[in-house]
């Protein structure tokens, strides 16, 4: 009797494995993220307002909710008898496929009616003109920004991959990137300009990193440097050096590379000059920097040590970073990139300490470093590949040191993600705007969240 031959199988190919866990670490990201209550909508209110003009009309101009700005004024600016977003357009941008699919499930959930009653306030603000409930896209804009942390946790986990990790020491640098670092208390508590930059900074970084092995991938990393300068100016620094890199590093690839750059940056250019008459936004003048006086020196040390808005105040575990790059120095693996990516620290760091209010108005620990998390934790990555408790005396104890400043880093990041009384700090009991000398009181330093 013949038998059939046994049914093969066929295996998960390398790239097949790797998406499915890409794909599966990113939406267990988002789940956990989702799961913090704080939300900030401060600079950003506007944000999903565009995407929804975008959207209805076609268009960037806010006059349908002319209404509404009677009674809310933050962050409106008006040009030629129109209204827009006085901040920059680039996360819209970042939202319209996002609220595209939203729409698309709210679109199919009509077909029963308890779904349908469900998502019915989604489908009346989301047609709504004249005066609307401004406060309805607020926690929207928290689901949102958490899903492009997510996706740059995923980005961050293919980047430890890429640089030799194993994959769970790619797990663990890519979960202190979203849970230990500014991405979470900052930059998924709402849709602002730092949640997008992270994306794009971390996608840049990660088609610089495979350009090492493969310089093809040199070329792209044109498209996502332009698109964080859309998100945020501040990326003006890596706009200027990370070309030259590429230029120096991978000279065959820079035609590539500035041709992806302009297909971002011309129509983006040709919008600010029909809009608002210049190519460049309003929010991107660089009028706003004054790096000078003593503001200036209280500004470099405040960003770094405040205990209201100093990143290794917030995030010691960066500390390490810089003894990830000893260990490069030491093992010959510091590159022309890591050079590079380390000027871009230090020019930022001087930029943000230009601005008269270094601190950021009213947010929680670091704002204005949070677009440099990318950089700092691939910084990381000789450290994570050396720990374990197994190995000799000296790299057990920088696996405590490790061990002990992530949790201090996520205590503190979990805190302002998940305790308002964070944010009422800035408030009470005076407002830090106009008492900056609280940013220096270790007795009642923000992250102790009293309020």
């Amino acid at each position: 009797m013949n038998r059939a031959p046994p049914i093969r199988v066929p295996l998960a190919t390398p790239r097949t494995r790797f998406w499915r866990e890409t794909g599966l670490l990113c939406a267990v990201f988002f789940a956990l993220l989702a799961l913090f209550p704080v939300t900030t909508p401060f600079d950003s209110k506007l944000t999903l307002l565009t995407t929804v003009s975008l959207l209805n009309e076609g268009n960037i101009e806010l006059d349908e909710y002319t209404p509404t700005f009677q009674r809310y004024g933050h962050g409106l600016f008006e040009k030629n008898g129109h209204t827009y977003n006085y901040f920059p357009l680039g996360p819209s941008l970042v939202a319209l496929p996002i609220m595209a699919l939203v729409d698309a499930g709210v679109w199919l959930a009509q077909v029963h009616p308890a779904l349908e009653k469900a998502t019915a306030r989604w489908r009346q603000n989301r047609v709504a003109t004249g005066d609307v409930n401004i406060d309805y896209w607020d926690d929207p804009q928290r689901l949102f920004a958490s899903v492009l942390m997510a996706l740059a946790g995923g980005v961050m986990y293919a980047l430890g991959l890429q640089t030799g990790l194993t994959r769970a020491r790619a797990l663990l640098l890519s979960s202190v990137f979203v849970f230990c670092t500014p991405a979470l208390s900052t930059a998924s508590r709402a849709l602002w300009q730092h949640g997008p930059s992270l994306l794009c900074l971390a996608l840049m970084l990660l088609c610089l990193v495979k350009a090492q092995a493969e310089p093809r991938w040199a070329g792209w990393a044109g498209v996502p440097l332009a698109l964080a300068y859309v998100m945020r100016p501040t990326n003006s620094v890596s706009v200027l050096l990370v070309p030259l890199y590429v230029l120096w590093a991978h000279p065959r690839q820079a035609l590539k590379f500035f041709a992806g750059a302009a297909a971002v940056a011309l129509p983006w250019m040709a919008v600010n000059r029909a809009h608002y008459g210049s190519i460049l936004a309003p929010y991107y003048e660089p009028q706003r920097l004054e790096p000078t006086g003593l503001g200036f020196a209280e500004a470099l040390l405040g960003n770094l040590v405040s205990p209201a808005r100093g990143l290794f105040v917030f995030t010691p575990l960066l500390l390490l970073s810089f003894w990830g790059l000893l260990l490069d120095i030491r093992a010959r693996t510091f590159t022309r990139l890591h050079g590079f990516l380390l000027a871009i620290v230090v020019l930022h760091w001087l930029a943000i300490s230009s601005f008269p209010h270094w601190w950021a108005g009213h947010c929680y620990g670091p704002r204005f470093f949070t677009d440099m998390v990318p950089y700092l934790v691939f910084f990381l990555v000789p450290v994570v590949r050396t720990l374990g408790w197994k190995e000799p005396g000296a790299l057990r104890t920088r696996t405590a040191m490790f061990a002990v400043l992530a949790l201090v880093s996520l205590s503190i990041h979990v805190h302002g993600a998940s305790s308002r009384s964070v944010y009422r700090w800035n408030s009470l009991p005076v407002d830090v705007d106009f008492h900056p000398e609280r940013l220096w009181d270790w007795k009642d330093a923000q992250f102790l969240g009293r309020r």
